[in-house]
């Protein structure tokens, strides 16, 4: 009698246990409605050039694109035998099917297909991978997934490509122990090995014009700086100093700057974060927003008008097949895998030491902006020369003291609002490329007054001398304080 009670009890917790998976209902926003994407960004601080998108007719007239399996790429030497000619033989599967998605679970794993899908495809390179991996392959010859160009793409069957610009390739991190942080800040410099820059210094004349007007479309800003003049500046040298500008955790996005370009954000804990982009760009209030955020991260603001001007009138550059567009479903997904994110246990206890850096946290005022559990007020500070217009005072969460740090970004992009968000702090402990333009890797270098001088070079691969000016909140503390804020900030 107790065996059968005990099993009618245990099938009717697998049975509520099933009811309670298959009843999640999910909620797909119309991404690309007109009014949505009207006052989804906050406006540029030249206002009249604020980007106008494509309309909601012209976005959903657009082709689906398909998200397709992809397959491991080896190191040289170390693929088994027979492998490419077996992968030819392959056709081409779609793995991103909505209908098939039951759970909540369902649903994030998907969004895992599209974070890591590459929407810009290439044929397959006749010698070595598309990019010198900074990275080694794992016990079984694997080259790292997230880098680009590192797995094989089957469209067509016979024909192998590799693809860049997915989600994951900016934003997985390599932790310590070696293994993969997805969401986190990328650190991996996967451009930027010296093969690329001497692949970069000898371009001939015509590659280094196509770089030109590639580099016009991605970052042009013509009332700032005309495009004759834009170009005139950007020589082989400049170009090579850009390059080098652009170092791990950093990197120039399209509508930024090559020249100030800003470090990788985290996307753990994104949720909670009311502003996108160090400048603010994008308000968050839903996971539409985050959706519509990804649509224009993946190229659809090169498609913009910025008053007269619109980046690449053709087609978006981030694409193999233009005229497409992610599915509503497949950006509900992301969004919902990037929600799910977690961040990695803190090895960095609380003990007396960081207790007490606490206690200065809160005694210096850091709470003010920084302002627990969150460890942001989730507000915006003005840049450097920069107005405050009254009616996003009534908009928007607004802090009316600047810090102080470089204006570039905010002031003359195409993301430039005229303001920086106030980042969280939460999980420092695991990022580097600290300050909007990423200029130094340790929160030691940050709380060092010697950052102000001209002749600062911080730690790390990839700086430069120059002075970080800014921010000089903490740079006073003795220097017990400041080992004991530094412990306490680890801890979070």
């Amino acid at each position: 009698m107790k065996t059968r009670l005990c099993t009618a009890a245990c099938s009717a917790l697998v049975f509520a246990a099933l009811c309670i998976a298959q009843s999640f209902r999910p909620e797909i926003p119309k991404v690309w409605d007109d009014e949505a994407v009207h006052n989804f960004e906050l406006p540029l601080a030249h206002r009249d050039r604020s980007p106008r998108h494509m309309s909601s007719a012209e976005y959903y007239a657009l082709k689906v694109r398909p998200i397709y399996r992809t397959y491991p790429m080896y190191a040289p030497g170390r693929e088994p035998a027979g492998y490419i000619e077996s992968l030819k033989q392959k056709e081409p599967e779609i793995v991103f099917d909505p209908s098939k998605l039951k759970t909540k679970a369902d649903w994030i794993a998907a969004g895992k297909l599209v974070f890591e899908s590459e929407p810009l495809m290439f044929p397959l390179p006749e010698k070595g991978p598309f990019f010198t991996s900074p990275l080694p392959p794992d016990k079984d010859g694997v080259l790292p997934p997230f880098i680009p160009g590192n797995r094989y793409i089957i469209r067509k069957k016979g024909v192998l490509e590799v693809g860049i610009n997915a989600c994951a390739g900016c934003h997985t991190r390599v932790m310590p122990d070696g293994s993969l942080l997805p969401g986190a800040q990328g650190v991996v410099d996967f451009v930027n090995s010296e093969a690329d820059l001497r692949r970069a210094a000898a371009m001939s004349p015509e590659a280094l014009k196509r770089r030109q007007e590639m580099a016009w479309i991605l970052y042009g800003a013509p009332w700032i700086l005309s495009k004759e003049k834009f170009l005139a500046s950007l020589t082989k040298d400049e170009m090579l100093r850009q390059l080098a500008v652009e170092r791990p955790g950093v990197i120039g996005r399209q509508g930024t700057s090559a020249s100030h370009p800003p470090h990788i954000p985290s996307l753990i804990g994104i949720k909670d974060i009311r502003y996108l982009d160090s400048t603010g760009f994008a308000r968050h209030r839903s996971i539409a927003d985050l959706a519509r955020y990804a649509v224009t991260n993946q190229g659809l603001d090169t498609l913009a008008h910025y008053g007269d001007f619109q980046p690449s009138p053709a087609s978006t550059p981030f694409s193999s097949e233009p005229g497409t567009r992610y599915s509503d479903e497949q950006l509900y997904a992301l969004a919902l895998y990037i929600y799910s994110l977690e961040p990695p246990t803190n090895p960095n206890k609380m003990d007396a030491r960081a207790r007490r850096g606490q206690r200065i946290f809160a005694q210096q005022g850091c709470i003010g902006c920084h302002t627990p559990p969150l460890y942001t007020n989730n507000m915006l500070t003005p840049a450097l020369g920069f107005t405050i217009p009254d009616d996003l005072r009534k908009t928007d969460a607004i802090l009316d003291v600047s810090v102080g740090t470089d204006p570039t970004l905010a002031m003359t992009t195409r993301r430039g609002t005229g303001f920086y968000k106030v980042p969280s702090l939460r999980g420092v402990w695991y990022r580097n490329a600290f300050g909007h333009g990423g200029w130094v890797d340790t929160l030691e270098d940050w709380l060092d007054p010697a950052r102000l001088n001209d002749d600062f070079l911080p730690s790390g691969p990839g700086h430069r001398k120059g002075a970080i000016k800014g921010h000089e909140f903490g740079l006073k503390l003795a220097p017990a304080d400041k080992e004991a804020l530094i412990a306490f900030l680890k801890t979070l």
